[in-house]
């Protein structure tokens, strides 16, 4: 591909070159990566080629998550929405008691992000979905480009719906908290 297409395509996704360019200068060159004799066993053992090459290039997967930062709010953002102190939304966030989802923009940051998609959807205020976010890992502790997936994506058994649709339309808590214990699972 070249600069110029690679340019437009980012252009065309709203990501900003220069965010992209700062998390690639953190993915450590080829040669500081090696793995040692025992990782390279143990991925082995796990059934993973340590010499392979991933079909995903890291840029995409940035890209993704570029993509999914654009699409959220910040917690004074929320706060306005919600007509509420930025402390209430920051204290719904974290704990045993979660009530809203979100991540912190940099591991160590201040800085939350709250996917739109949970106040479009009027899930905010919604018991079912907060005992649905409790039931699933925090977004900090696992991929939040997973997760909002997990939770958004339509699925074939959910007759083409995603989880938070079927949350909002339907009395499907039991089935959705049965299916949050297995996130993360390979099947």
């Amino acid at each position: 591909m070249r600069t110029v297409e690679f340019e437009k395509l980012v252009s065309e996704r709203g990501i900003d070159l220069g965010e992209l360019a700062e998390a690639l200068e953190r993915v450590p060159p080829r040669s500081a990566a090696r793995l040692s004799d025992r990782e390279r066993s143990v991925l082995r053992r796990m059934g993973i080629d340590p010499d392979g090459r991933s079909d995903v290039p890291v840029s995409a997967g940035i890209a993704r998550r570029a993509q999914l930062e654009a699409d959220c709010l910040s917690v004074n953002e929320v706060a306005d929405l919600l007509g509420r102190d930025p402390s209430r939304i920051r204290q719904r966030l974290g704990g045993l008691q979660r009530s809203l989802l979100g991540w912190h923009r940099q591991a160590g940051a201040r800085e939350w992000l709250l996917p739109r998609f949970q106040f479009d959807l009027g899930l905010h205020d919604a018991p079912e979905w907060a005992r649905l976010l409790r039931a699933l890992p925090h977004a900090d502790d696992t991929s939040p480009a997973a997760l909002v997936r997990w939770l958004t994506d339509p699925q074939t058994h959910l007759d083409g719906r995603s989880r938070a649709e079927v949350l909002v339309i339907d009395d499907e808590l039991d089935a959705l908290l049965a299916e949050a214990a297995t996130f993360g699972m390979v099947p």
